[in-house]
């Protein structure tokens, strides 16, 4: 999850500011977390105009460029503009490409190709040129080091001006005849974060000085396009580049450019939409092969042309998109069957992978995973890569620099890097990566301000539009919003991993989207969205209609009060942590009310069940809401699960053992009329004990009246939430004579399955109809699919496991309870919604389930004789032959349970601790079967006893 850290501006700067500049104080705020502090750069930042534009000439060798250019036009000789294929390049080459040609220059353009060639100047390329008569050869976004091909492009009678803004990996510099690059050593120019166009831009200012009737500004539009889709820090002239030319895309002169943005839809283009809307369609051109037809678009004067170009684009970026998503399939099948995902890092390849697009796969397989991701294309005799980062983590560590030499080419920075290395040292990469540590750092996400919905108006809008362009360096600003109501969330997206959310505050709406969030289903529950809040953190999107907020990272808890009797529940959870509250509530509340008590809880939440009947409905119950991943600790008379989660439910037997009274906030008593009912049983009289010794670590949650008198004594407080009417159902008594057959006559169907292992023949059986199966331990994922469908009405014939919080009454037909349950509330869940139960059960089954209670808690005797076996079996297999033999069953539950049993007892040595173990399960077991005989008792009689039974549990 990632972890949200508040700025903490120097409040007397953010006062000053104010002040000032008459801001309030959520700019003032933005302005000086982003460094700016003194009044003269606010002023610049905010009202930033030409005079932020530097001298070019502070570039030592503009003075050699400018001069050798002159020379050149003078000569009439060929000049070529050697460019790059991605849309930095592009536009810096159209940009010199068009003021060299418009001011009497002799002047072609070579872009290469990004397949064939490769990135840069390539020295075999050097001879063609030679031959074509080129004299000068002027680089734009590359050349810093083609140190090689320059030196021959030297040899051969060529003048070279090198234009870069690529860091030099060395001190060796290229022979160029001048050098303008602001991250060369020595270089004094006092802007280092020049994109490649604003290089040449600086060139093409620097030639106008000597041209008095050429104005470099008509460029700022193609220079604003290329410094936003390379991503360099939006500050100094390239803030003046980004904003001017903005404005002019607006009201653009250039064909090429106005009708993108006419297919487009974008009439006032953001830098947001250059980098995510504009610059990819043009990038897809140099990703698929050749970015002659992007330059094309940039400079043609010819609407036809353009027209056909932009379709052209816009086929070839679906081409890519296409092949890409193909590719990132191909991999996660591979990743998943080989469980590549358990790697430090995970490497795949495959024949022929399109090199255009296996960064961007390795991006998306990154996010997915988590994990620095490296994607190979396995060429004839070469293969080639790309790697990306997951979690801060620096990629150029995996590679030490004695391994370097198993590559022929590599390169890269901190997130993404870049090789080439022959095919037979495949290996060697496969060994290098699986020795790697992966240390991952939590991803960190700074909040300017905290805001509420209301502030989200037209002033705010005003001051954000002040605080214009954003992007690296000056980042959209980000704000935290707390204890929003999510009133909708759904998925989207090829692996469903971008999110739409609807947020509410009760007096306004905001609809929000983000995207890579793929763990969210992870991080939330999937109740019924009214008994939601949270916190989120977004950015916002300036549109003309208004703000459009992406959704950044989000934090939801069951927190938010239910619809039903609102004021009164709220009363009722006055110092409700705190415990000694006596709460009586409804049945099909109690799920939700523990989950709002979960969000309220600040330390651990523990429930009390008396017996595992009781805890498996509770437990039921909540994993229609808690995702798998959001575990649920459970710990019974043998089995500690997740013991050290959050939320922890515990049978009787279970917490008597653990005794956990100072690991947990609070304990919830579940259902404390059955620990009445049974209070002659010396593990209830010990629990009772406690909540008489302890008593502000409890709360008591029944869903029936009980005798408060000992509460009362205790001085517990106590709420009655009653339902605002009473529930109506109907029973319809189907027991012994019930068939599948008789479901594939019916249109809507819920067929309730107390005993899971059932499903599989119950399925079998009715596949044919298009029945879905839902229990509360599915994926995430689908689980939410499923529930929006049963809930929505679109799911008409479901299988249910039972205790899933009346899920089955939302299809819209008669409930068929099909096996006997193992307690009342399996039924009782059920009661709501004028809900028809038709109870199937048999006698025989009733019976089935009371022998399989019994072998699941053994009398001691039974657990002696088991013990036996276990000392005189030779091996597990023997011992397991023989458990099967003496139960006479062959249940892989009961033999587990009986495996389980065996080994907590005879890993202990003290005879008399070995007893307690064993006995735990023996002492359980008798609350379990006095609860299962009361079970018995009442749903095999008749069923007019049966339904006045359930009626008296629903009053009004």
């Amino acid at each position: 999850m990632k972890r949200w850290e508040m700025s903490n501006p120097d409040e007397e700067s953010v006062e000053s500011l104010s002040k000032t500049f008459g801001l309030s104080e959520i700019a003032s705020r933005i302005l000086v977390n982003r460094g700016l502090k003194e009044e003269a750069e606010v002023r610049r930042f905010l009202f930033v105009d030409e005079s932020a534009v530097h001298d070019p000439f502070l570039f030592r060798d503009m003075e050699k460029a400018v001069e050798l250019l002159l020379r050149a036009r003078r000569e009439g000789a060929l000049v070529l503009v050697h460019g790059d294929y991605d849309v930095d390049g592009i536009t810096a080459a159209a940009i010199l490409k068009e003021f060299l040609e418009k001011n009497g220059w002799n002047v072609r353009v070579y872009i290469p190709h990004r397949m064939e060639e490769g990135y840069g100047i390539q020295p075999e390329n050097i001879s063609s040129f030679v031959r074509e008569g080129v004299s000068y050869l002027v680089t734009v976004d590359c050349g810093v080091t083609a140190n090689e091909a320059i030196e021959l492009a030297k040899i051969n009678g060529i003048r070279v001006i090198v234009t870069d803004h690529h860091e030099v990996k060395n001190s060796s510099l290229p022979p160029a005849d001048a050098l303008i690059n602001p991250k060369v050593p020595g270089e004094a120019y006092p802007f280092r974060e020049l994109a490649g166009v604003g290089v040449t831009y600086k060139l093409i200012q620097a030639l106008s000085r000597y041209l008095n009737e050429s104005d470099p500004r008509e460029f700022l539009e193609l220079v604003a396009l290329g410094t936003v889709a390379d991503m360099v820090p939006l500050l100094d002239e390239n803030r003046f580049f980004v904003k001017e030319g903005l404005k002019q895309m607006q009201s653009t002169k250039r064909v090429g450019i106005r009708k993108l943005l006419e297919r487009l839809e974008l009439k006032r283009p953001t830098s947001h939409d250059v980098s995510y809307k504009v610059a990819p369609k043009l990038n897809a051109a140099g990703r698929m092969g050749s970015a002659e037809e992007a330059f094309e678009l940039l400079t043609t004067a010819d609407p036809f042309k353009a027209e056909r170009l932009v379709d052209d684009l816009m086929l070839l970026n679906d081409k890519r998109r296409k092949i890409e998503r193909e590719i990132y399939r191909e991999a996660v099948k591979m990743i998943e069957e080989a469980e590549l995902w358990r790697n430090p890092v995970i490497v795949v390849a495959k024949e022929n992978w399109h090199l255009g697009v296996i960064g961007i796969v390795a991006a998306k397989l990154a996010n997915r995973y988590e994990k620095p991701v490296v994607v190979v294309s396995l060429l004839e005799k070469v293969a080639k890569g790309s790697i990306r980062s997951s979690n801060g983590f620096n990629v150029m560590d995996i590679f030490p620099i004695d391994s370097y030499e198993i590559f022929d080419e590599i390169g890269g920075h901190s997130s993404a890097m870049g090789f080439t290395m022959r095919r037979d040292r495949l290996d060697s990469l496969f060994e290098l990566v699986r020795n790697v540590a992966v240390e991952s750092k939590e991803e960190k996400i700074l909040v300017d301000a905290e805001l509420r919905l209301s502030d989200l108006n037209e002033d705010l809008k005003r001051e954000l539009e002040l605080l214009m362009p954003f992007g690296q360096g000056n980042p959209e600003p980000v704000f935290l919003f707390r204890d929003l109501s999510l009133e909708k969330i759904s998925f989207f997206g090829e692996d469903e991993s971008n999110v739409f959310v609807v947020f509410g505050d009760g007096s306004k709406r905001v609809e929000a989207f983000g995207f890579n969030f793929r763990k969210l289903v992870e991080t939330f529950s999937t109740v019924s969205l009214d008994f939601y809040r949270g916190d989120a953190v977004m950015s916002f999107r300036l549109l003309e209609s208004g703000f459009s907020p992406q959704l950044l990272a989000i934090d939801i808890k069951p927190v938010g009060t239910t619809k039903w009797e609102s004021k009164r529940l709220e009363k009722s959870q006055e110092n409700l942590t705190k415990g000694r509250v006596s709460l009586e509530l409804p049945y099909h509340f109690k799920a939700r009310f523990l989950l709002m008590l979960e969000g309220k809880v600040k330390g651990r939440l523990g429930i009390v069940s008396l017996t595992n009947a009781t805890s498996q409905n509770v437990l039921g119950c909540l994993m229609r809401y808690h995702t798998s991943t959001r575990k649920i600790g459970y710990v019974n008379s043998l089995f500690d699960r997740d013991e050290d989660q959050g939320v922890v439910l515990f049978t009787l037997a279970g917490f008597l053992r653990k005794l956990p009274i100072d690991e947990f906030e609070l304990f919830v008593v579940n259902e404390f009329q059955e620990f009445l009912e049974h209070s002659n049983n010396d593990l209830v009289s010990d629990f009772l004990n406690l909540i008489d010794r302890y008593p502000d670590k409890f709360l008591i949650l029944s869903s029936t009246s009980f005798d408060r008198t000992l509460l009362e004594n205790l001085g517990f407080r106590h709420h009655h939430i009653s339902p605002p009417e009473k529930e109506e159902f109907f029973m319809s008594d189907q027991r012994g004579r019930f068939h599948l057959e008789q479901l594939k006559a019916l249109e809507r169907f819920a067929l309730v399955v107390s005993e899971k292992r059932f499903v599989p023949k119950i399925y079998g059986e009715l596949k044919d109809l298009g029945v879905l199966i839902y229990h509360g331990t599915i994926e995430t994922e689908k689980k939410i699919k499923l529930i929006d469908k049963i809930e929505s009405g679109a799911a008409q014939r479901v299988i249910f496991t039972s205790n899933n919080d009346g899920l089955p009454t939302h299809v819209k037909g008669d409930i068929f309870f099909y096996d006997f349950p193992l307690s009342l509330f399996e039924i009782e869940d059920l009661l709501r919604r004028k809900a028809v139960i038709n109870l199937c059960y048999s006698e025989e089954n009733y019976l089935q389930r009371k022998r399989e209670l019994e072998l699941l808690f053994p009398s001691e005797e039974t657990v002696e004789e088991i013990l036996s076996i276990a000392l005189t079996s030779v091996d597990a297999d023997e011992l397991k032959r023989k458990l099967s033999e003496f139960l006479e069953t062959d249940n892989q539950g009961v033999l587990s349970t009986y495996l389980k049993l065996i080994e907590v007892s005879l890993d202990v040595e003290n005879a008399q601790t070995k007893m307690q173990n064993y006995m735990w399960r023996v002492w359980e077991g008798e609350l379990e079967r006095d609860g299962f005989e009361r079970c018995g008792r009442i749903l095999m009689g008749e069923v007019r006893e049966i339904y006045a039974f359930f009626q008296s549990r629903v009053k009004g």
